[in-house]
């Protein structure tokens, strides 16, 4: 006859083989999803998306494997507790964009795709995103703006020509761009950056085929690295006054950083100064 101390072992052994199994099922589980991210982590897809648009969830999204984008944050599930991301597609090229540029609804946004490490991978801050940094936050790219400096406040309702790289390293260049447009519109031209060089101030990008629009100049006949873009970067800052409602005094002042593009006179909106 099995005694009571061993009846009562054999259940305490059981019980702790199960919380062992529970809590080593618990630790897998979570060791396959990405830890914490920075505000300005970037990531790349490790395999092919599926995915739909965030909350209509009405429009069908691929996102190719080996894609590259800005992150954010992580979200957790309330549910399940798991991290998850979401993506702007602004952000992206635009074969990649279109479907959600096009579609009726103001979201960009892609619905909760779990952050598993199966999905994505964090990388370093793509090299040819560094033509610009912003002074305050760190971010890096952007718009870059063709003319002397910024418009008044209330004359940026004008459209204006522009270019930017994307996150997935496309190079793409606007005509009649609206300086408050919720949606990055289609280009005017693009390509895919090829080789990304950076001496200095000045950045250069190599595409295979011309960006229509941008100063780029043709360097060689074959390969990858056809066409050339030099930006440069100067010290110059450029005010605009901006008048208040009435004209009668000032109401703030836009500070501008100059830019050259292939010689021509670029900017970048970098601060507003309140009195």
């Amino acid at each position: 006859m099995i005694s009571n101390k061993i009846i009562k072992t054999m259940i305490f052994s059981g019980m702790t083989f199960l919380f062992l199994i529970g809590f080593a099922t618990t630790a897998n589980a979570s060791s396959q999803y990405l830890s914490k991210l920075s505000n300005d982590q970037y990531l790349e897809t490790r395999q092919t998306i599926h995915t739909t648009n965030s909350y209509f969830k009405d429009l069908k999204i691929t996102i190719p494997k080996g894609t590259i984008f800005q992150s954010g944050s992580l979200g957790k599930g309330v549910k399940t507790g798991k991290p998850y991301v979401t993506i702007d597609m602004n952000n992206l090229s635009w074969p990649l964009r279109k479907g959600i540029i096009q579609s009726k609804h103001g979201v960009t946004t892609t619905k909760y795709i779990w952050a598993k490490k199966s999905y994505f991978k964090k990388v370093s801050a793509p090299k040819y995103q560094s033509y610009h940094k912003d002074t305050f936050t760190g971010r890096i790219g952007g718009l870059v703006w063709q003319g002397n400096k910024s418009f008044p406040l209330k004359q940026q309702y004008k459209i204006e020509n522009c270019f930017r790289v994307t996150d997935n390293g496309y190079l793409e260049y606007f005509t009649g761009y609206d300086y408050w447009v919720s949606k990055m519109p289609q280009p005017h031209s693009y390509a895919k950056v090829q080789k990304f060089i950076k001496k200095g101030n000045s950045s250069y990008f190599y595409t295979k085929t011309k960006v229509s629009g941008l100063p780029m100049i043709h360097v060689h006949k074959k390969g990858n690295d056809r066409y050339r873009l030099k930006v440069t970067k100067t010290d110059q800052h450029l005010a605009t006054i901006n008048p208040d409602a009435n004209k009668k005094y000032d109401d703030s002042v836009t500070i501008s950083i100059r830019y050259y593009v292939g010689g021509k006179k670029f900017y970048i909106p970098s601060q507003t100064i309140y009195p």
